[in-house]
């Protein structure tokens, strides 16, 4: 064999060795950018529902909010609604309403909760009884295992109006 055999014969497999040695680091790139698209949708995923369980929050703490406060007497089928006071509740929006339920003596506490401005609200439901003041105002009790996370009324679009 010749110097010159010798000397082409290490080029080669020089050249052999860089394009394996690419082809290491191309698969490497693949693998990572493969890892970063899950990272991305477990993250996408854990955001949201820490969206959705501050927005649930929200609900209960309105319900909480709205048994404890004074309402006026109606005999209006309609959701008479309050909005949170700021400082209630951390981040996010919450309201309260409440109107009579299609059943005799029963009223429904609608706590509504939201992460953020636009967003579907996260709503609960809490049965209540009514119960008057001297002054003329109404607070209202809740039932026992009255709490429910959906509409509690035969005809589900009471609670969407």
């Amino acid at each position: 064999m010749t110097a010159a055999e010798i000397h082409v014969s290490f080029r080669q497999r020089g050249s052999a060795m860089i394009l394996s040695i690419m082809v290491m680091m191309g698969l490497g790139l693949i693998a990572l950018n493969s890892l970063q698209q899950q990272l991305s949708a477990g993250l996408a995923l854990t955001s949201n529902q820490h969206r959705y369980v501050i927005a649930w929050e929200n609900a209960a703490s309105a319900l909480a909010w709205g048994l404890r406060q004074s309402w006026k007497e109606s005999s209006e089928p309609l959701w008479q609604c309050r909005d949170m006071a700021a400082g209630i509740i951390a981040s996010g929006t919450g309201k309260v309403c409440i109107r009579p339920s299609l059943r005799q003596d029963i009223f429904l506490l609608r706590g509504e909760g939201r992460m953020a401005e636009g967003n579907e609200p996260v709503m609960q439901y809490q049965q209540v009884s009514m119960k008057k003041q001297a002054s003329g105002d109404v607070i209202f009790l809740p039932l026992k295992q009255g709490w429910l996370d959906f509409c509690p009324e035969a005809d589900e679009q009471v609670c969407n109006e």
